[in-house]
Formats: structure tokens, C-alpha cells, sequence
């Protein structure tokens, strides 16, 4: 599958509110007239519009000479975000390509108009349940963000008509059904937001009348009869003025038929339910599609205070008129307190709630779950059986007929198997969702005045809703504190204090996380402890069973069983993650644990022989680290290949990397020096060169508090390498002098190597060519005194590098060649990528662009074969500009464009603005200089500095 087409099928577009766009790769923000753009295209989705039209929608009366080009230019910008095949061109227009899934307005369209459908089949639970899905898309008013006056005038009534004809709808079913008195205070709050539109006035007197309010139902008639006199200076229309004298006759053609009594026992619905239209949605379509089925039985998990029984109940409300034969709720209590509630109790709760005679329930719980079924067979009815502990508490609750809805922490995976159950998984708010909420319940202003204390607030919670509720209260109980005094509180580690509730443990956070942990078997309970002395945020069986001294296998199966109840969360094969406040929580267990900081000194092994393996895959150098062996309790991975030890450093650096930032809180120094030395070469492939500078600095502090020269000088050298990719070109001097300094001491010939290599990089990435000559060819005699060939190809590819730099393109070949065969011959992949960028460099300076053009092809092959991630983006560069010299500026184009993507996706926006300018140029000499053109004295850029130092360097 191409990446338009996986983009394609992650798209998401709605326009009923806020505009909002995501693709597979998350959230898209597009602004300005690309908005516009695909606004009008929306509206009119699956069909040409023409393009006089859009740009009359995008521009109005601003368009300009070449309207016609800047159309196009945004409809390119636009495939490129949304994915190539989003947008059709048509004769004469454009058309978007989209279904009800992926665009919010054709979904109203389909669900209205299959409403309609089962209306005319006289079907109304369905109508109304198609009905009540439609309303809940509409976020607010459409177009209010598009800077388009003529696209709302056009499409925004129409859309707007639409909902307000399936609202009313909804309500006027309510109605007929004798629910008057349930929708008088929705009718108020919709009338105020739209006071002149009689037809809600008119459903209003009807309700007021029915709930035997004749005099309010009297004086909302003569409201709105001032309203329209006043506003408009006309008279109601005749359709209310015949309610209203009807209502004066008191006509018995108003009354309602009384419903029969039927079991309502739902809680409340929460007040400010937000987000979850994905989960609402699912379960909308589970329900819809039920047709023909004798039971729906539905089953959502999460954690503790994720929302779950919330979920349940506001879907539940929604969905109400399609189980006209009632909605029973239960309690049955798997986590809390009290003791579950047995099946027999709950199957007598349940008999009773459908009006069987405490003499006819038998005392066998299993006659009472045959009588059970026998009683809910023929009913249309809905089920929430909330707080489930395990499967085998809830089969003998399950009805004939109906649909059942089951919430738990535990994943109650055997009532999939046996029963068909569909599965729904809670995960945490988004950032956007956890705001709304936030807000919803603190007030705008409040939120308006402190937006990054708010967005810090809701982070602090993990996003977690129960956690944000009661962070909102809080807040709502001290209106004269900032909520910059809430986010202290919070961030400074008394998250579960803040979030406690001493009247009420139900809603009391830690409660609810004991009761989780509590359940745990002794094996599971361990090692949830064991991850509050983690530093990272996501693990795997073999870090959890260096920490709890258990074999892997036992780790992997505890970790099983910890998701399997929402304790943790399992996002990939073998990685598991804590949200922050379970975090803490797991902390809090871990501070009295006996023999933590044995825990993490085993930690800390796995991870230094694990990287010791890997490494051993990325370089064909040996690491000179001092290391003990693994001790008991300490499992060392093992990798295949090349691509088992990138991977596995890809899952793990995070880790690592706090690993060695965080040595204050261990205190593990000489581990946390050995950890960046082994995984220099990781993050030099990756070009992670932050990271390396913060690791390296870090790195320096341990490897000096061991009191180790040898160790510290090798620091130096290591992130000496960091600096000079972030531009810092005389710290990565100094760095490098440093290290030649302790190792001439020591009488190391090696690494004085090593160190001269690294200075000759430094020197050629600050273009001080001239200054790099000597020092690269002292360093080739040293490495060669000491046997270590592939040190000394290194330094010679380097020298290559400096010759190319000066202009001197045939005394650079020599080398080049020579350090080329070298790393053919050699077991490390990586470095022929840099082997093969310098004889492509010394191809194009010679002029041999069509050489060139090849070599860097076969170096861009292997960057993608051996992760050689530093180098994607200056290959690319450069094959452009060798095309370029072939007078290919199509091609050359295109792989420039390859560039400028990678630069995005990586987050490197400076680069990609000068990969940017070669768009627009077409030339050589751009703001963007690569080795195959003459650079003007003194240029430099991101791309520039990456290539002119990607001569092989050494930690």
C-alpha cells in the first residue's frame, strides 16, 4: 500500500463545527484558503465542482491575475497532506473523493436520509435511533472558521436545515410518546439559541400543554408572537396560531397516548459529556446492525476512572427509544469495597425488575437464569450490567433479546468466545478532549485567562476523566486561586493527594487504583510495584524481569495479566505503558519495596550487555568499555541481525536516555557512561544529535565523578561529535582537543586517532579544509601503527572529504577508493553509505554528474537497508543536484521533494525550508549547498554541515 493511499484510509474530515482534518498520521492543520478549499469541496463531496466556483469561494472578489495556477497550487498542497487520491481533477473542476466515514456531513446526509426510510416502513425505534446518531455529529456551527462569507451563505443554511429537520423529528417522536415534560428544557435551551424559529415555539406550547401547564403553554405563544411582531413587524404563521387556539379549546386532539409502564432505571446522564464519538459511533452500529439477532452483548474495558460506566450511560440515554420495552441497570460491584454481587442476587434484581412475583423467582440460580431469558425473549430491551469482575459473573445475566452492554476493568475475553461479544477498549481523552472537559467544568474564562496552566493541568491528569473531574473541582472549590497554583500542585508529586475525595471513595482516585491492585495475584502485584522504579514510559518483559528478578517468561505472562485488567496498557507485542497517574501510583508501591536499588542495578545490566549485542551489530569497532559480566537475574538479549539491534535500540533509547540524565536519582554513574558510549552508534546512524549532546554532556559529569580519565576522554570525543551536528563547531574543537590532550597522556595511540579523526571532521564541517590535512593524515599513521584498518579507512574517507572541500578532486579519489574497499570488506554496512557519499562527491566535482547520479542511488539503496538515518536527506540533496547538472530538473525536482518530506516527518524545519528553496530555484547555488556544486566562501547550512562532516567519526 502507498503512503497516499494508507493516509487516505485514516481521513477524517468535519466541517459540523470546528474544522478539524486527521489522516492516519493524526491531526492535519490546514488554514487559510486550503481550508476554504477543501470546505467547498466538502459540501459538495463526491461531486465536480467546477472551478470558477471554488474560486470564487476561496477569493471572491480578491482573486488574482493567475487564479487559475494558484488554485492548482493549493489543490497540490492539499494531496499532499490529505493523500493523492483525495482529490480528483474533472473536466472543468475538482472533486473530492470521500465516504460517511471519513466526512461528517455526508454521514448526516446518509443517517437522515435512512430515517426517512424507516419512517416510511413504520419502523420509528430505528428512525429515531438513525435520527439521534445524525444529531450528535453537529459540534457547533459549520463554517464559523472558513474565511469564506460565500460558502456559508451557500452551504451553512442548508446543513443547518438539515439537523434542525432531524431534531425536530426526535422531538416530535418524544411527543407522540407522552415525554413532554423530558424535552420542555431542551426546547427552552434550543429556542434560545434560535428564538425565532416558531416550529420549536409551537413543539413547546405542545409539551407545556401535555404536561398540564396550560397557562405557560398560553405564554409562550404570546412571547413568541412579540418576538416576531417586534423583530420582524409580521405575524406568527398559521400553524401556531392554530395550536394556540386549540390549546385555548383545550382540543383532545393534543393529548398523548399514555405509554405503558416499563422498567427506566438508568442512572443520570452525566453533565458536560465530552468527546468519545468514535466509541459512540461503534456502539451505534453494533446496535443498528443487530437486526435479525437475538441478543447484542457489547463489552467495554478500561481502566480504573477512564470513564467507562459514563460511556455506558450517556450512549445508553441516547439510544433509549430504540428499547421501548425498557432499560434495567445494575451495579454488580467486581471492584470496589463491597463483595461482587453474586449471580443469584442479581438474576432476583433483575426478574423483579420485570414485574415477576417474588414467589416465582426459584432459588436455583440456574432456574432463575432460564426464567430469565424465558422473561426477556420477546422485549426489546436494553441491559448495562456496569463493573463486571469476570466473564463467569456475567453469562448467567444475559438475556434472550435485547442488547447488553458490559463494563470492566477485566478484558472479559470469555464472553467473545463463547458468547460473541464485541470488545471496546477506553483509552485516555485526547490533549483536545481533556481541554474540553477541563473547561467545561472550570468555566472559559478561568481557562481563557491560564491556557498553558490549563493544557499543563490537563497533561498532569494523564487525560483521564475522572482525574480531570476532580481536578475541576477542586479548582471550582478555590475560584480565587490561578490555576498555575493547581498545576503546582499537581506536578509537584502529590497528583493521587490532590485527586483524593475523603467522603466518597468511589470517585476517590486511589481508592479506585487500589481496588484494581488488590485483586492482583501476588506475582502481578510484584511486578506493578517493580515499574514505579522504571524511568521510562513504555517496557517489556525482559527490563521487568531484570527488575523483579523473574524469569522472562513469568515477566511477560504477569504483564499479560495486568493489561488484561487495565492496570496496564498494551500498545505493540511485548510493550507495555503506564499512564502518569498509575505511574505514581506504582511509585508510591515502589518506595517501600526491599531491595530497590538491587532492582536497578539489574536494570541497568540488562540494558548495558543488551546494548552491548546490539551495538556489536552497528559497528565493527570494538567498544573498550569496562563491563562485568551479567549476574543472576539479568537476561541479555540476543539479535539477529543489523535490523533486530536498530529496532530494538529504536524501542528503547527513551529509555536510556533518562537512564543517563537521570544518574542524580541512582547514582549509577559508571553505568550510565558505559550506556551512551554504546549507544553512540545508534544515535550516529539516527543523527539524534541532540540527544547525543544531552546524553554526552551527561555522560561527562558520570564519567568524571568515577574518577576515569580514560573514560572521560571518550566522552568528550563522543559528544564532541553531537556538537558539530548542531552547529556548535568550536565546542566540537574544544571536545576534540580535549580528549587528544588525556590520551596523549595515557600513550593511547588509538584513540589519539580517534581524536584526530574526530578534529578533522570538525574542521572540515567549518569548512577550515586547509587546517583538517594534517591532523586526518597523522591520524591514518596511528591508526596504521596499531593494525586497526577500518579506523584508518575512516580517516582516510575523511581526508577524501578535506580534498574535495579544497577542490583537489583527483588527489581525493586515492583515498576515497581506498577507504571504500575497506568498508566493502569490513562488517559494518553504515560506513559504505559514507564511503560511497565522498566518491560521489569526488564524481561530481570531476564533472562525471552521470557516475555520480549512480553512486548516490546506490548509497540512498543502502541508507534504507542499514537505517543510515543521518544520511537520507544530504544523498537526496545531492542526487538532485547531479540530476540537476544532467539537465533532469523533473527528477532532480522530485527527489528534493523526497528530501523536503523526510525533513518534515523528522521535525526538522530548518532544513526543509533550504531543501524548500531548491523548488523554486532550480539552481545549484541555492541556500541549500551540497559538495557537487561550488559553494560561495562562507556558506552554510543544516544540509551543508551534515554532508561536509558525515566523514566516519568515532565515539
Amino acid at each position: 500500500m502507498g503512503q497516499s493511499e494508507a493516509v487516505t484510509r485514516g481521513l477524517r474530515i468535519r466541517v459540523l463545527g470546528p474544522f478539524e482534518v486527521e489522516t492516519a498520521a493524526g491531526p492535519v492543520d490546514v488554514r487559510g484558503r486550503q481550508r476554504v478549499l477543501l470546505a467547498a469541496l466538502a459540501f459538495s463531496a463526491n461531486q465536480v465542482v467546477p472551478w470558477w466556483k471554488l474560486i470564487d469561494q476561496v477569493w471572491g472578489e480578491e482573486s488574482p491575475l493567475d487564479v487559475r495556477n494558484g488554485l492548482q497550487t493549493l489543490v497540490s498542497r492539499l494531496r499532499r497532506s490529505l493523500g493523492a487520491d483525495v482529490i480528483e481533477t474533472s473536466e472543468g473542476g475538482y472533486l473530492l473523493r470521500a465516504d460517511a466515514t471519513q466526512l461528517d456531513v455526508l454521514a448526516l446526509r446518509e443517517l437522515v436520509e435512512s430515517a426517512a426510510v424507516a419512517a416510511r416502513e413504520g419502523d420509528t425505534d430505528r428512525e429515531y435511533a438513525l435520527l439521534a446518531s445524525a444529531v450528535r455529529l453537529w459540534r457547533g456551527d459549520p463554517l464559523e472558521d472558513v474565511a469564506s462569507p460565500g460558502l456559508r451563505e451557500e452551504a451553512g443554511p442548508k446543513v443547518a436545515e438539515l439537523w434542525f429537520a432531524a431534531r425536530e423529528r426526535m422531538l416530535d417522536v418524544d411527543l407522540e410518546r407522552g415525554r413532554g415534560p423530558e424535552v420542555i428544557a431542551e426546547l427552552r435551551e434550543l429556542i434560545a439559541r434560535h428564538q425565532l424559529r416558531e416550529s420549536l415555539w409551537a413543539r413547546l406550547m405542545l409539551a407545556l400543554h401535555r404536561a398540564g401547564r396550560r397557562a405557560e403553554a398560553l405564554d409562550a405563544y404570546r412571547q413568541i408572537t412579540e418576538l416576531v411582531r417586534e423583530r420582524l413587524g409580521l405575524d406568527v404563521g398559521r400553524a401556531i396560531a392554530d395550536l394556540h387556539q386549540a390549546i385555548l379549546l383545550d382540543d383532545e386532539a393534543l393529548v398523548a397516548e399514555q405509554p405503558a409502564k416499563v422498567p427506566r432505571q438508568l442512572p443520570g446522564d452525566v453533565r458536560g459529556f465530552v468527546g468519545r464519538g468514535d466509541e459512540l459511533a461503534g456502539l451505534d452500529r453494533l446496535v443498528s446492525g443487530a437486526d435479525g439477532q437475538p441478543v447484542v452483548i457489547c463489552a467495554v474495558d478500561g481502566a480504573a476512572g477512564i470513564g467507562k460506566t459514563t460511556l455506558a450511560v450517556h450512549w445508553a440515554h441516547q439510544v433509549v427509544p430504540r428499547f421501548p420495552d425498557g432499560q434495567l441497570y445494575l451495579n454488580l460491584r467486581g471492584y470496589g469495597p463491597e463483595v461482587p454481587v453474586d449471580p443469584a442476587d442479581a438474576l432476583d434484581v433483575l426478574l423483579r425488575s420485570l414485574g415477576v412475583p417474588p414467589e416465582r423467582v426459584p432459588a436455583d440460580v440456574e432456574e432463575r437464569a432460564a426464567l430469565w431469558r424465558t422473561e426477556s425473549a420477546v422485549r426489546r430491551m436494553l441491559v448495562v450490567l456496569d463493573n463486571a469482575r469476570d466473564s463467569a459473573q456475567v453469562r448467567p445475566l444475559l438475556p434472550s433479546g435485547g442488547s447488553v452492554v458490559v463494563t470492566s476493568r477485566r478484558k472479559l475475553r470469555g464472553l467473545s468466545a463463547r458468547e460473541g461479544a464485541r470488545h471496546l477498549t477506553l483509552g485516555l481523552l485526547s490533549p483536545a478532549e481533556g481541554l474540553e472537559l477541563f473547561t467545561e467544568q472550570v468555566g472559559h474564562g478561568r481557562v481563557a485567562a491560564e491556557p498553558d496552566a490549563a493544557t499543563a493541568i490537563v497533561e498532569l491528569c494523564a487525560r483521564l476523566p475522572l482525574a480531570l473531574r476532580l481536578a475541576a473541582d477542586h479548582a471550582a472549590r478555590h475560584p480565587e486561586w490561578p490555576l498555575s497554583a493547581l498545576r503546582d500542585e499537581l506536578a509537584g508529586q502529590r497528583g493521587l493527594e490532590v485527586l483524593s475525595v475523603e467522603d466518597d471513595r468511589d470517585t476517590d482516585l486511589r481508592s479506585l487504583f487500589d481496588w484494581s491492585y488488590d485483586v492482583l495475584d501476588a506475582r502481578a502485584a510484584a511486578v506493578f510495584a517493580v515499574l514505579g522504579l522504571f524511568p521510562g514510559d513504555t517496557i517489556g518483559r525482559h527490563a521487568v524481569a531484570a527488575l523483579a528478578a523473574i524469569p522472562t517468561a513469568e515477566a511477560g505472562a504477569a504483564l499479560g495479566r495486568l493489561a488484561e485488567v487495565s492496570m496496564l496498557r498494551q500498545r505493540l507485542p511485548d510493550r507495555f505503558e503506564l499512564h502518569d497517574l498509575l505511574r505514581q501510583y506504582a511509585r508510591d508501591k515502589a518506595a517501600t519495596l526491599p531491595g530497590a536499588s538491587a532492582a536497578i542495578e539489574r536494570l541497568a545490566a540488562h540494558y548495558v550487555h543488551t546494548a552491548e549485542q546490539a551495538r556489536g551489530h552497528l559497528s565493527g569497532l570494538p567498544h573498550r568499555m569496562p563491563i562485568d559480566p551479567a549476574g543472576p537475574g539479568v537476561p541479555v538479549v540476543d539479535f539477529a541481525d543489523h535490523r533486530c539491534a536498530v529496532a530494538w535500540f529504536d524501542r528503547e533509547i527513551d529509555t536510556i536516555a533518562r537512564f543517563v540524565l537521570g544518574v542524580d536519582e541512582h547514582g549509577l554513574h559508571l553505568q550510565a557512561t558505559v550506556l551512551f558510549q554504546l549507544s553512540w552508534q545508534y544515535l550516529y546512524l539516527r543523527g539524534q544529535w541532540r540527544r547525543m549532546v544531552a546524553m554526552g554532556e551527561a555522560a561527562i559529569r558520570s564519567a568524571t565523578a568515577t574518577g576515569d580519565r580514560f573514560l572521560t576522554a571518550k566522552c568528550y570525543n563522543g559528544v564532541g561529535t553531537g556538537y558539530g551536528r548542531v552547529g556548535d563547531r568550536e565546542k566540537q574543537i574544544f571536545c576534540c582537543h580535549t580528549a587528544l590532550e588525556v590520551f596523549r597522556e595515557l600513550g593511547d595511540l588509538a584513540e589519539q586517532g580517534t581524536s584526530l579523526l574526530n578534529l578533522g571532521s570538525a574542521l572540515n564541517g567549518g569548512r577550515r579544509f586547509a587546517e583538517a590535512v594534517e591532523p586526518l593524515r597523522e591520524a591514518v599513521r596511528l591508526y596504521e601503527s596499531v593494525g586497526d584498518d577500518l579506523s584508518s579507512a575512516m580517516a582516510l574517507n575523511n581526508l577524501a572529504d578535506t580534498f574535495v572541500g579544497l577542490g583537489r578532486f583527483e588527489e581525493a579519489n586515492g583515498p576515497a577508493q581506498r577507504a571504500l574497499d575497506t568498508f566493502r570488506e569490513g562488517k559494518e554496512p553504515s560506513r559504505i553509505v559514507a564511503g560511497l557519499e565522498t566518491i560521489a562527491a569526488v564524481q561530481a566535482g570531476s564533472g562525471d554528474h552521470q557516475a555520480a547520479a549512480a553512486t548516490f542511488r546506490e548509497a540512498i539503496d543502502l541508507v534504507d537497508d542499514t537505517y543510515v538515518t543521518r544520511s537520507a536527506v544530504p544523498l537526496r540533496v545531492g542526487l538532485g543536484h547531479a540530476l540537476l547538472a544532467l539537465g533532469d530538473v523533473d527528477q532532480a525536482r522530485r527527489v528534493w521533494q523526497e528530501a523536503y518530506d523526510r525533513c518534515l516527518r523528522d521535525g526538522d524545519q530548518t532544513t526543509a525550508d533550504e531543501t524548500r528553496a531548491l523548488f523554486s530555484t532550480h539552481a545549484r547555488q541555492s541556500l541549500l549547498i551540497h559538495r557537487s556544486s561550488s559553494p560561495p566562501v562562507g556558506a552554510d547550512s543544516a544540509v551543508q554541515a551534515g554532508r561536509q562532516s558525515t566523514g566516519p567519526e568515532s565515539p
